[in-house]
């Protein structure tokens, strides 16, 4: 079907994510932006905030911008501070930050709670000028630092929509919010050190279910109130790709993933709201999964050598019913030319479009963007809207 009037960015990525037709296949750069009443700016993720300015700083940055807004198709990232991780299990009110160090050229902020008599701390430390962020101590060292945060009421942020429609009002027809929800698996992980959390996933599974099902539930009963106050469209759930392969089996993504996200997707769906899965790593089995559980759309789609999937078989297994988002990595943005980036957008269009598709990068950066990065950026947006024509 040929569609002959222009759409508006809003209504474009509107109808890719429904599977409907479209007048070309939508272009995202997966790079932060602010909004503004009149224009687009550079900024971090919404709910994500930098240590400083250093977006603004960058000429190069500001000129990307600059064209998203005029040309490209913007997915708004708004994640509500209900929506943060750690105070699902960490009250508010009895958590301290202690005053910030330097060392060696980096903030080291420290967060504290007294919990019985032990005294858990999470030690994180940024980067000026960059988006480089290091988680350096997580909140539980043991199994038991975990259970004794099982003890603790829940006292986290409200939950209301806060600035959304501020947001979604200076947004307009400019693009389309995603709406960040963090995947129980997510929330619980972010407790320990990565590593710890998958050795406890086999040696303490009572424990790590018992997290999982009350993180389940405090975020089931933030989103329930947040889709009652009209935040939407798109449910974007984060924390699937903890349990991918090789990190975790087929049977452990079903049993830590499927299981606690299915009720939230039900959730966002009887609101009428599209549903989005972000996933990163070898996405065969998540994908079937994806398409059982009524997802509408994913991403980043990470194909061979990345993945453990070509695009063409990502859209056998999606078929209609999933808009595949991505999938030019980022190292090839980094390192690539321009003329190699726009075979890759031909590729991608060839394999996986030219429906229900968004071409985006697989990632975004966290330091300042280098001359060959910004040619490549204009490549992959001028080769989508070149070849992306329905």
């Amino acid at each position: 079907m040929r569609i002959v009037w222009a759409m508006t960015s809003r209504e474009r990525l509107l109808r890719a994510i429904r599977g409907e037709p479209i007048d070309r296949v939508p272009i995202y750069t997966q790079i932060p932006f602010a909004v503004t009443n009149h224009d687009f700016r550079p900024g971090s993720f919404h709910g994500y905030d930098d240590y400083d300015d250093w977006r603004e700083q960058d000429t190069l940055y500001r000129e990307i911008v600059k064209r998203m807004q005029e040309e490209c198709d913007n997915l708004f990232v708004w994640r509500p501070p209900c929506m943060l991780a750690s105070p699902f299990f960490v009250p508010l009110d009895q958590t301290r930050l202690l005053p910030p160090q330097r060392r060696d050229g980096r903030i080291v902020m420290t967060q504290s709670i007294s919990v019985g008599h032990r005294e858990l701390r999470r030690v994180e430390a940024v980067q000026p000028g960059t988006g480089h962020t290091w988680v350096l101590q997580h909140w539980c060292k043991t199994p038991d630092d975990a259970r004794h945060l099982l003890q603790l009421p829940w006292h986290g942020h409200p939950a209301e929509p806060g600035d959304f429609h501020e947001q979604q009002r200076r947004l307009g027809d400019r693009g389309l919010m995603w709406v960040t929800i963090p995947s129980p698996i997510l929330v619980v992980c972010r407790l320990f050190d990565p590593t710890e959390f998958l050795i406890y996933v086999r040696t303490e599974q009572s424990l790590i279910h018992q997290l999982l099902e009350t993180a389940a539930e405090r975020i089931h009963a933030n989103l329930r109130t947040l889709l009652e106050a009209g935040v939407g469209p798109v449910i974007r759930f984060g924390g699937a790709e903890h349990a991918t392969p090789p990190l975790m089996s087929p049977d452990d993504f079903d049993a830590l993933v499927v299981r606690y996200d299915q009720p939230l997707v039900r959730l966002a769906k009887q609101h009428d709201c599209l549903v989005a899965v972000h996933c990163h790593g070898r996405l065969r089995h998540a994908l079937h999964r994806f398409v059982e559980m009524g997802v509408d759309q994913t991403d980043p789609v990470e194909q061979l050598p990345d993945g453990d999937i070509t695009l063409r078989e990502a859209r056998q297994i999606a078929g209609n019913q999933i808009t595949l988002t991505g999938n030019v990595q980022m190292r090839e943005m980094a390192s690539c030319r321009p003329a190699q980036i726009r075979r890759r957008v031909e590729q991608i269009l060839a394999d996986a479009g030219p429906d229900r598709l968004i071409v985006t990068t697989t990632g975004t950066p966290i330091e300042s963007i280098t001359p060959q990065l910004a040619e490549n950026y204009h490549a992959m947006i001028s080769a989508t809207l070149a070849s992306g024509r329905n």
